[in-house]
């Protein structure tokens, strides 16, 4: 068995912080305006394969995620959280009656995060919870465990309980005793009570399967961004992507607010305008501004600069410099 891993990393670009899960498959979106700023803290013990994590978002924003292959995830906002945030196209209240959130890595899942944003996580390899769990008599528990993504929710007690035990192991791996042998066991008793919360209560688990309508409606929304992360040197619009989804403007605006509680206008502006900062960043140092606004359809400079700064908080010409360097 490898010896556990602890590690923080920061970063002040949504981009660069969306790889700083390791062994993900992530890509974010920054959709408020500022400066970002993220953290994420990380336990890795690899045999059997096992990842707890918290992450930290300054800006609000809309995340693509997929955990390493075989794996089951479970996530939960933490104890600061009182603003909602989407998962899946659901809003999930986080002031009263918090939900503990799962998905299997072969369905990957979407978060639209509120600024300042905190999330405990962890991602088990789900042979090894399977046995697990059959070893401590809770096979029956852990089969709803691994079914297709839900949020189940949570009492004040089990919630503010998962976060104690997330924020122990957290810490029992910055303190570097881990590979010691006490450590090694307080390791083991915490993952045995983190294992026994989110396996408590399988009968409280009355969510049911999202209606075949709100499905629709998410598949809609995650198509329309996809179309607006394409280059096009035309701006797509509200009634094009009508036109392309086969939808009326009023039911692409309904789509929107119950999947993502805002307009697709807005919300597409700011998927696009991501899409130029990742090209930024990445593109030769020769690539100019102009050019890669105009990939993604916009045409006048000066209101692709102002939006973009109001956006990242700095100017594109600041983003291809850092990008370059």
């Amino acid at each position: 068995m490898d010896p556990p891993q602890y590690r923080v990393r920061t970063s002040d670009d949504v981009d660069e912080h969306a790889g700083h899960l390791s062994a993900w498959q992530q890509q974010y979106d920054q959709l408020s305006g500022g400066r970002f700023a993220g953290r994420v803290r990380e336990l890795w013990v690899d045999g059997p394969r096992l990842q707890v994590f918290h992450e930290h978002t300054s800006r609000q924003t809309s995340q693509q995620c997929a955990p390493w292959s075989g794996s089951v995830w479970f996530g939960l906002a933490d104890r600061h959280c009182r603003q909602p945030l989407h998962f899946c196209g659901q809003a999930q209240r986080t002031d009263q009656g918090r939900a503990l959130l799962r998905a299997r890595a072969s369905e990957g899942f979407e978060l639209r995060t509120p600024p300042d944003f905190g999330i405990y996580g962890v991602v088990l390899d789900q042979e090894w919870l399977q046995a697990q769990a059959e070893s401590a008599g809770l096979g029956l528990a852990v089969q709803g465990l691994t079914s297709p993504a839900r949020a189940i929710a949570l009492s004040e007690e089990r919630h503010a309980a998962l976060c104690h035990t997330f924020e122990q192991l957290l810490q029992l791996g910055q303190s570097g005793e881990v590979d010691l042998p006490w450590g090694r066991l307080a390791l083991q008793a915490g993952l045995s009570q983190l294992l026994h919360l989110l396996c408590a209560e399988p009968a409280a688990d009355g969510a049911a399967p999202r209606p075949a309508a709100a499905q629709r409606r998410f598949a809609l929304v995650m198509a329309a961004r996809e179309l607006a992360r394409q280059p096009s040197h035309e701006a797509l619009g509200v009634d094009e992507l009508c036109q392309r989804l086969h939808l009326t403007r009023r039911t692409l605006q309904n789509h929107f607010q119950a999947v993502l509680g805002e307009s697709p206008a807005e919300f597409l502006k700011a998927v696009r305008l991501n899409a130029c900062r990742r090209a930024l960043r990445a593109g030769p140092p020769d690539a100019s501004v102009q050019t890669v606004a105009a990939r993604w359809g916009f045409s006048h400079m000066g209101h692709f600069s102002h939006d973009y700064k109001v956006l990242f908080g700095e100017l594109p010409s600041e983003t291809r410099r850092r990008g370059a360097s």
